[in-house]
């Protein structure tokens, strides 16, 4: 595991934390019903998000014995209603957490995927929060808008599915997942989720514009002074600063 301050874990290899004052996982971009939604419009992918996301999640818990998971947006994938499969993988999710690995506590930041969600908060028993919430010294948001509140000594979001992208021996570019973790103009600290999902291969940051995917990277965040800590093979590798990346183009 990677210790990123006194407060924050990051798992071997996991695209999650853990934030040991709010005995949290938390975790972003689940884009549930993934599989079942791309069908519907033709295009046909091997069902393996949720099953990975399950593994996942299971290791994460026996590795930091959390009590409560937060979830910082779009934890499913369709934006005009919410297709079967996204609420038979949504209801698994949650029965996943509360009987099998004895989480007590979920708590969504509705994302820009995450319409009509809030119908089901009663029947499947979680908490759901309008895009931010402040939580002991956090403010969580999706990303796909400014945060409002100025509460939170760090930050945390999701929505960019941030990555970095190098070239192999024969020139093919892969992506590599990241965390990205730097400053905010104001000294508070900002953190930045890689994607839960399995298909999402993510934003090379060290490599494309940036700025038009979320308006906190033109008004307040410089991304080329944030640290890239990427996904390996069971563990967290520290590739520096995004814009020192730039330059080994």
């Amino acid at each position: 595991m990677m210790k990123l301050t006194d407060d924050i874990e990051l798992g071997d290899g996991l695209p999650l934390m853990y934030i040991r004052s709010l005995d949290s996982i938390v975790c972003s971009d689940l884009h549930l019903g993934y599989e079942g939604v791309m069908a519907s419009r033709g295009s046909f992918v091997p069902k393996l998000n949720f099953r990975r996301i399950r593994e996942t999640m299971a290791k994460a818990v026996k590795a930091f014995g959390a009590k409560n998971v937060i979830v910082v947006g779009d934890i499913k994938n369709e934006f005009a209603d919410v297709h079967v499969e996204e609420f038979n993988e949504f209801r698994e999710f949650i029965k996943l957490l509360r009987q099998e690995l004895r989480i007590q506590r979920i708590i969504l930041i509705k994302g820009n995927h995450d319409n009509f969600i809030d119908r089901f908060r009663q029947a499947l028993d979680f908490e759901i929060h309008a895009q931010e919430a402040p939580l002991g010294d956090y403010l969580f948001f999706h990303g796909e808008e400014l945060p409002k509140s100025k509460e939170g000594k760090t930050l945390v979001m999701g929505h960019l599915h941030p990555a970095i992208g190098v070239y192999n021996k024969v020139g093919v570019k892969e992506k590599i997942r990241c965390f990205l973790y730097g400053k905010l103009p104001d000294g508070r600290k900002i953190i930045i989720l890689p994607a839960m999902n399995y298909f999402a291969e993510g934003v090379d940051v060290n490599q494309e514009r940036v700025g038009g995917m979320a308006p906190i990277f033109e008004r307040m965040l410089d991304i080329d002074g944030m640290r890239a800590l990427c996904l390996g093979e069971g563990e967290i590798l520290d590739f520096g600063k995004v814009g020192e990346l730039r330059k080994l183009r």
